[in-house]
C-alpha cells in the first residue's frame, strides 16, 4: 500500500499539467486509472489490482507520444522498461524492482548492473 500511495504522489507532483483522473473498475480488485490533463489527453494509464500497480502502465507527452512503458507485477517494476526522451530510447531490465540491465539505443552500449 505504502508504494502505491508513493507512486500516485510522485506522479501528482511530477505532472503540473495533470487536471484529473479516471478509475474504471475491471472486476473485484483490478481497476484501470488513467491521468488526463487539462484537455482531456492521457498522461498516464495503468491497473492497480489488489491495491498495487500491476500490469502494464504508460506515460505520454501532452501530444500522446508515448514517453515510458512497462509492467509491474504485484507493485514491483519488472521485464523491460523502455524510456523515451527525444530520439533516445533507454531500455532497463527490472527484477524485483532493481535494474539489472540497462541500454541506451542512442548509443548502443550494455550496462550490466551488479548484484549483491
Amino acid at each position: 500500500m505504502k508504494y502505491l500511495i508513493t507512486f500516485l504522489f510522485l506522479i501528482s507532483a511530477s505532472i503540473n499539467a495533470q487536471e484529473s483522473k479516471v478509475l474504471n473498475k475491471i472486476d473485484k480488485n483490478t481497476f484501470e486509472l488513467i491521468y488526463l490533463d487539462n484537455s482531456g489527453n492521457i498522461l498516464q494509464k495503468g491497473f492497480i489490482k489488489n491495491k498495487m500497480l500491476h500490469g502494464e502502465w504508460s506515460s505520454y507527452d501532452g501530444n500522446g507520444k508515448k514517453l515510458v512503458s512497462g509492467t509491474y507485477e504485484k507493485g514491483k517494476k519488472v521485464g523491460k522498461w523502455f524510456f523515451r526522451n527525444y530520439n533516445k530510447i533507454t531500455e532497463v531490465d527490472y527484477e524485483n524492482n532493481l535494474p539489472i540491465k540497462v541500454v541506451n539505443w542512442d548509443n548502443p552500449v550494455v550496462t550490466i548492473a551488479e548484484k549483491d
